[in-house]
């Protein structure tokens, strides 16, 4: 954006002198908020959360669509909040803003659970040992170009299982497959969309 202002002067029986001067108005760039990690947490907890993007400049603080969920600055780490979910908070996605020096961000999806919240292991690579969960659970991960999260659980036969991964539906680039595999390797189940190109797999134990 610009502006433009002008001054004039007027010698008189000699000349008259124009003088244009200009004045610019840079508009700071829109804060765009690009993650939210992890990206929800179970009612009537508190989860610790930490956000990145572009022009955050002095994020004070987050700002969520759901008036029951409220935030508070973890002092000493850039960027990290502590998000309190309202103990019978409504399970669905919210929108989540972060309130910089130059007003709100775009929003980021926040999703509110009913079911214990997990952090995948920073160790997860395919040449370590798959992380150990329970069931009925949500897992928080993040994934890499060219990464594979692994999982194990245990199961008993004829139990019929769903697996679910949120990945487009929370602003996620991510083109997930999920795949499920006995202790022997072997495929039982794969999938590539379900929601969009979400995948789910919904599946009984041999």
């Amino acid at each position: 954006a610009g502006r433009l202002t002008s001054a004039r002067g007027f010698v008189p029986c000699i000349m008259l002198v124009l003088v244009a001067a200009t004045a610019v108005e840079v508009c700071a760039a829109s804060p765009v908020l690009n993650s939210v990690f992890p990206a929800g947490g179970q009612a009537g907890t508190a989860v610790e959360v930490t956000i990145a993007g572009t022009s955050l400049v002095e994020v004070s603080t987050l700002h969520c669509s759901q008036q029951d969920i409220t935030c508070r600055k973890v002092e000493g780490k850039k960027n990290t909040f502590e998000l309190s979910i309202a103990e019978g908070t409504p399970v669905g996605q919210y929108d989540l803003y972060a309130l910089t020096r130059d007003g709100l961000s775009s929003p980021r999806v926040f999703v509110v659970g009913n079911r214990n919240e997990l952090l995948e292991a920073t160790s997860n690579q395919p040449d370590t040992t798959p992380q150990t969960v329970p069931l009925d659970v949500t897992v928080n991960g993040r994934v890499q170009k060219g990464d594979i999260d692994r999982f194990t659980f245990a199961a008993r036969k004829g139990q019929r299982l769903v697996l679910e991964c949120l990945a487009r539906r929370i602003d996620s680039n991510l083109r997930a497959v999920l795949g499920v595999f006995d202790s022997a390797g072997r495929r039982l189940a794969v999938n590539r969309g379900y929601f969009g190109i979400d995948p789910l797999i919904s599946f009984v134990a041999p």
